[in-house]
């Protein structure tokens, strides 16, 4: 029977929780990410083709840039390569109006992220008390048997000793066993 240390505790749990929202957390980063490439080419779309003419280094790149939506300050991450820049200081970033549907939809994409991350927040809170209210697998799978699936590969099952192939009543007859019909 194996006990749950901390550890594996939170190697199970972990493993539960990336099982249950792995897909939806990268689901909701997608939807992040394409909502940000929206809002980079809502700001700088009309300019890309002079900002491309011009000689290298005249504008910079950049894998994030900062933007003003409906009053609310935004750093926005591109996924891939650094994107062509605009210059614009912290205290001037690229502003959207709240009504804009690019600065909707980046929002709700946020909202959404958010909200997938306080679900496993949640998760978390759960499933770590279900797992420090046992101290062995035996008491876990009677409590929740159905992360036996997905958890058992943490149990240390005992090994079996092979035996050798020993002919055990010749065995007894060299040695004179059992002893109470050799003295008979």
């Amino acid at each position: 029977m194996s006990r749950l240390t901390k550890q594996l505790r939170q190697q199970m749990l972990k493993t539960v929780l990336n099982h249950a929202f792995a897909d939806k957390q990268k689901a909701a980063q997608a939807e992040v990410d394409e909502a940000g490439m929206a809002v980079y080419m809502s700001v700088h779309e009309a300019h890309l083709p002079i900002m491309q003419q011009l000689p290298d280094g005249f504008c910079y790149k950049s894998h994030r840039f900062d933007v003003n939506i409906g009053g609310q300050s935004h750093n926005i991450y591109l996924d891939g390569e650094a994107r062509l820049m605009a210059y614009r200081s912290n205290y001037n970033r690229y502003p959207i109006e709240a009504n804009d549907p690019v600065g909707i939809a980046y929002l709700q994409a946020l909202k959404k992220q958010e909200d997938v991350s306080n679900e496993r927040s949640q998760m978390h809170r759960e499933i770590n008390a279900v797992l420090e209210s046992v101290h062995t697998f035996k008491k876990l799978w009677e409590v929740w048997p159905e992360c036996k699936s997905l958890l058992e590969k943490f149990e240390d099952k005992p090994t079996m000793a092979i035996l050798p192939a020993v002919q055990v009543h010749r065995l007894n007859a060299a040695l004179g066993l059992p002893v109470d019909e050799v003295q008979a």
